[in-house]
């Protein structure tokens, strides 16, 4: 994973990703690759999946 493909995921997501943040976000995708991408399906079975995405950048 690297800067570039964060850049490029988000333009083609439509994901407005300021510059700034690049960096922090290419760390933060790279750490949830490494752990396997998130919760075993048992861990999350009960759960509804969100119907609103709100990216925003809360510091």
């Amino acid at each position: 994973m690297n800067e570039q493909t964060v850049s490029a995921w988000a333009r083609m997501l439509r994901v407005e990703l300021p510059d700034d943040r690049i960096e922090t976000v290419t760390a933060q995708l790279e750490g949830q690759i490494m752990q396997g991408g998130g919760l075993p399906a048992d861990d999350v079975k009960e759960i509804e999946p969100a119907t609103v995405f709100e990216p925003e950048w809360r510091e």
